[in-house]
């Protein structure tokens, strides 16, 4: 027993060494940041290939309008509180003009910032990479290139454009006649109407896009079929993210408008004199 267990003991540190991983040695250290890079360069191939005008033209119309009616409840507010009388409203020469000092200090570089697509295409970044591999990713990337790719990827940016401004028609916070978001909203038409998809019933579209349909008719369970899966992901996930971006604006906007006051008050002071 002595001599066993003096074998044991002497095998023992060999055995350690044996079971020791390795370090990762130079080369994979960079094979493994080439795949870092090759997703990267994956997931923004797939958020390139998207057109975001109809997202960012609906926003920066939500956030116009609900900035205008804020301005405006709150004007209406600091002048009951500063006894105007009805004389003070829309229209009125210094109304107006602190409804536009509210408008160009709080909204103004927001409203900028949301019609251009760079937040958008974060957004789309971020959920691509959680949610897929790089070779998921690149696929769907690849697709995106083909004939039947751009005609679904035109397909998809028409109906998430068209549910963010479904999503503010519903809720009641949109308004088709709101004085002084007349150019957001023709902006917004024109955009749209240059961007209608075909009216292809499905029978034509498999027929005329093979690639495009065996893209989404497929297992979404198979690895291999990423197409199901990246639509569910536009469904609901990132259109919500879309969606709340939008309401955080919204949100910065009125906080900063409501510490405004100050900022009103010579054009109330105005009001007062002239009356």
């Amino acid at each position: 027993m002595r001599r066993i267990a003096r074998l044991l003991s002497a095998a023992l540190p060999a055995f350690l060494i044996l079971c020791t991983p390795l370090p990762a040695s130079a080369d994979d250290a960079a094979e493994q940041a080439q795949i870092a890079r090759d997703k990267e360069d994956a997931v923004d191939r797939v958020a390139q290939s998207h057109d975001e005008t109809l997202i960012t033209s609906t926003a920066a119309l939500i956030v116009k309008q609900i900035s205008l009616r804020l301005a405006r409840d709150l004007l209406a507010d600091w002048g009951k509180a500063e006894n105007l009388g009805p004389g003070w409203k829309a229209g009125n020469a210094h109304w107006m003009q602190a409804e536009a000092a509210l408008m160009r200090e709080t909204v103004s570089t927001r409203l900028a910032t949301v019609s251009k697509d760079a937040w958008v295409k974060e957004i789309r970044r971020q959920y691509v990479s959680t949610t897929f591999a790089g070779e998921e990713a690149d696929t769907i990337a690849t697709h995106f290139e083909t004939e039947s790719g751009k005609a679904q990827v035109a397909m998809l940016d028409w109906f998430m454009g068209e549910t963010t401004l479904f999503n503010y028609t519903f809720a009641g916070r949109f308004q088709y006649d709101l004085n002084g978001a007349e150019a957001e909203l023709k902006a917004l038409q024109k955009a749209a109407n240059a961007r209608i998809p075909a009216k292809d019933n499905e029978l034509q579209f498999s027929t005329k896009y093979r690639e495009g349909f065996q893209f989404i008719a497929c297992s979404p369970d198979s690895p291999y079929c990423p197409g199901v899966k990246y639509a569910r992901l536009l469904a609901i996930p990132l259109q919500g993210a879309i969606i709340r971006h939008i309401d955080d604006v919204a949100r910065e906007v009125e906080k900063d408008m409501r510490s405004r006051r100050e900022l009103v008050a010579p054009f109330i002071d105005a009001f007062k004199a002239g009356r």
